[in-house]
């Protein structure tokens, strides 16, 4: 408490919380410096004491502010502290604890008082005008052929970076030994690998891994080819009532491959230009998309990735360690029947935000 604590003791508490930037274990080291035979205070007494200081100009709480609430502010200023962020709901506690002279830790508490939470933004996928409809269309078209058999398709770019994010990622040691953990990045030689992967049912089929760049060509020769051969190792009763599925990119809507797809599945196949249409911009509603791939890369780059011949590695080991779990994978259907009917009650619009309260 800061009554164990002198005047000038307090004092040098606020100012060494100042001069250390606001870092409660600079400003407690300070202090441990500059008294040696007095107990540093606690995270939670330092900041009481700059609160204090900084609400009502001094330690003790005045009796006029007793009383008006669980942060001791006056009830007019909570009310406007709270308008604050009803104007303008993307502040931060810092900003309006500058703005009204008071600590942000005390913004905080009354902004939780008041049940308010700090939600995050979610990436949304851009949809143009137009797109909607087809996306309507398509789901409306999903649910009534619950039966259908899909193998759904897309391919991937792998590169020597992947993906990281410096929000999700941490290395937990003491506090005292900051162990100054770094990844490197922007790498002068660089490599990457185009992989194909498809999904029906609960089986993983892939990877497959493309020469160069996909054309048109190369794309058709992993239909007759590869993705021929892999079918034949899925049960037979997925074969019946099949559907193959890929996205609106380029090389898919070569002719020679839309004709090979009319040839080889008939009206059963589901893309751009085919005999159901795939509605663009949507990864939204794959399986490969919204699943496959953030886990293949969770794996792949747990580590840092050194050569391509190691990436390949990595990408065919995370593979075969998603074709283990059947349960994930035998949820997949029932996971995208309920994005096609979100889809659908918000006019074709983004919905991802929306799955967790479903």
């Amino acid at each position: 408490m800061t009554d164990d604590y002198t005047n000038v003791e307090l004092v040098e508490m606020v100012r060494l919380y100042a001069i250390s930037g606001d870092s409660l274990r600079g400003a407690i080291r300070l202090f441990r410096e500059m008294f040696p035979d007095r107990i540093p205070p606690s995270p939670s007494v330092m900041l009481a004491a700059t609160q204090r200081l900084r609400d009502h100009r001094q330690f003790d709480v005045p009796r006029h502010a007793q009383g008006r609430g669980s942060e001791g502010l006056p009830v007019a200023l909570q009310e406007d502290i709270l308008e604050y962020f009803q104007r303008d709901p993307r502040a931060s506690t810092r900003e309006a604890g500058r703005h009204f002279g008071v600590h942000h830790t005390t913004v905080w508490r009354l902004l939780k008082r008041e049940l308010q939470h700090p939600f995050h933004y979610r990436k949304a996928q851009d949809i143009h005008p137009g797109d909607n409809a087809v996306r309507i269309t398509f789901c409306r078209w999903l649910l009534e052929h619950q039966d259908a058999n899909i193998l759904w398709t897309d391919e991937c770019l792998f590169t020597r970076v992947g993906v990281f994010n410096i929000h999700n990622e941490h290395w937990w040691a003491h506090r005292d030994h900051n162990p100054h953990v770094t990844k490197r990045h922007a790498f002068q030689v660089r490599f990457s690998l185009n992989v194909w992967a498809g999904i029906i049912g609960e089986h993983l089929i892939g990877p497959y891994f493309i020469n160069g760049h996909l054309t048109s060509a190369t794309y058709l020769e992993l239909l007759r080819h590869f993705v021929e051969e892999m079918l034949e190792e899925v049960p037979v009763a997925l074969h019946r009532n099949l559907y193959y599925q890929q996205d609106g990119a380029p090389p898919h809507y070569g002719r020679q491959v839309r004709e090979y797809l009319t040839e080889r599945f008939g009206d059963h196949w589901i893309g751009r230009g085919g005999p159901v249409a795939w509605p663009p911009r949507s990864p939204d509603l794959t399986p490969l998309d919204f699943y496959l791939w953030g886990d293949v890369k969770r794996l792949v780059y747990a580590e840092e990735v050194t050569s391509v011949t190691e990436l390949r590695a990595r990408i065919i080991s995370a593979f075969d360690t998603l074709k283990t779990n059947v349960l994930v994978l035998r949820k997949l259907k029932e996971n995208q029947l309920r994005r096609a009917r979100l889809c659908q009650e918000y006019g074709g619009g983004n919905f991802e935000q929306y799955l967790r309260a479903t």
